[in-house]
């Protein structure tokens, strides 16, 4: 079993950091996208492996990562988020 999942918001415009738990497993990304982006999360710091990279247009999407999810040892560490006024969720375990 995974543990409970937990949710982080992190707004576009924020410093790069690590959001949530030292150990996580990335499970889903919520992405409010008043305009097109994308957005890096590494693992632990800006120097980390990069877990995921993705791009968005405008609205609301639901990025579902299969399985046990990925797995960011050292935490995940949002390093680039673009685009105007756009909010992730990211939900961890």
């Amino acid at each position: 079993m995974a543990g409970p999942v937990q949710a982080f918001n992190f707004a576009q415009g924020s410093s790069a950091a690590v959001v949530g738990p030292a150990r996580s497993r990335i499970r889903q990304v919520v992405i409010f996208a008043d305009a097109a982006g994308a957005f890096t999360i590494k693992d632990g710091s800006g120097s980390g492996d990069t877990l995921l990279t993705q791009t968005f247009p405008t609205g609301l999407h639901h990025l579902n990562i299969p399985d046990d999810g990925i797995l960011a040892t050292s935490g995940a560490f949002v390093s680039a988020f673009t685009g105007s006024n756009n909010e992730l969720t990211i939900f961890l375990s």
